[in-house]
């Protein structure tokens, strides 16, 4: 009787097996190394060794540096010393003479009736003259405000600024709800997100510290804060200084947006009554 040469068939089934797994190697390594990464765009012109470095994430040596194009400013506004002299001589009596007008939308006494419009009451000078000048040099869509603001001179928008900031805020201390003090929209305020770059609301709107130009938060208008941060997280509005509300803006959910809105919103629990001026 012949028996078998089994080590023969083995061998031959490892030799096939050898042979498989390095014609798949192989056409893993062109696919992965050299086809895809020439097939992707930008790669025209990209030799063998390109090829291999923009597969595994290095630098190629004959890669063009793009130029980078220097867009226009987001605001026209510069907060030097100059002019915060400029807004210290604001004058609040024209500014009130000037304001019939805006009272339409925001108020007698600065707290709108409409919450699509914002409350100026208890905004800093420099926060509401940085808006009306970007409304009137185009840096933030004047669709609406730049009919209003384009006839007047700087010295016209320091004094309404003037002559708005006089009024007492709307904002009104209230104790925090039950439930409110670990909510979603307090710890953002409070704390931010550093693990998504989200700093905390507080940390440039007060009460930490005030940055030139940022806004009061609390008290304002639910509709227009939340219409505002949604258009900051899309870029139709880019009228922010170092894009710093917009960096934060887009990494806020929907959700996370209308919490803050309603957060702020609520701080006001009422009006403050008219002043006169």
């Amino acid at each position: 009787m012949i028996t078998p040469d089994r080590s023969s068939s083995r061998d031959s089934r490892f030799a096939v097996w050898i042979g498989t797994t390095l014609t798949l190697f192989i056409a893993a390594v062109a696919i992965g190394f050299v086809w895809l990464p020439s097939a992707q765009a930008g790669a025209s012109g990209l030799d063998l060794w390109g090829a291999i470095c923009s597969a595994v994430g290095l630098p190629n040596r004959n890669a063009r540096i793009p130029v980078t194009v220097t867009g226009q400013p987001a605001s026209s506004i510069a907060w030097t010393p100059e002019t915060r002299l400029l807004l210290a001589q604001g004058n609040a009596a024209h500014g009130a003479a000037l304001a019939t007008t805006c009272n339409n939308c925001h108020g007698s006494a600065g707290v709108s009736d409409d919450a699509i419009f914002p409350n100026l009451a208890g905004q800093s000078v420099d926060a509401i003259y940085k808006q009306m000048e970007d409304f009137k040099t185009g840096k933030r869509d004047a669709a609406l405000m730049g009919v209003y603001v384009n006839a007047l001179s700087s010295q016209d928008l320091r004094d309404l600024a003037a002559y708005f900031a006089g009024f007492p805020s709307a904002f009104t201390h209230t104790s925090p709800e039950a439930g409110s003090v670990d909510s979603p929209a307090r710890r953002l305020v409070e704390v931010g997100d550093p693990l998504r770059g989200i700093a905390s609301c507080a940390a440039c709107h007060g009460p930490m510290g005030v940055t030139p130009g940022a806004p009061e938060l609390r008290g304002q208008q639910r509709a227009y804060f939340e219409e505002q941060l949604q258009a900051l997280a899309t870029g139709r509005r880019h009228n922010d200084i170092s894009e710093q509300m917009r960096t934060v803006a887009r990494q806020l959910t929907p959700q996370e947006i209308s919490q803050l809105a309603a957060y702020y919103a609520n701080l006001s629990a009422t009006h403050p009554p008219p002043v006169g001026k």
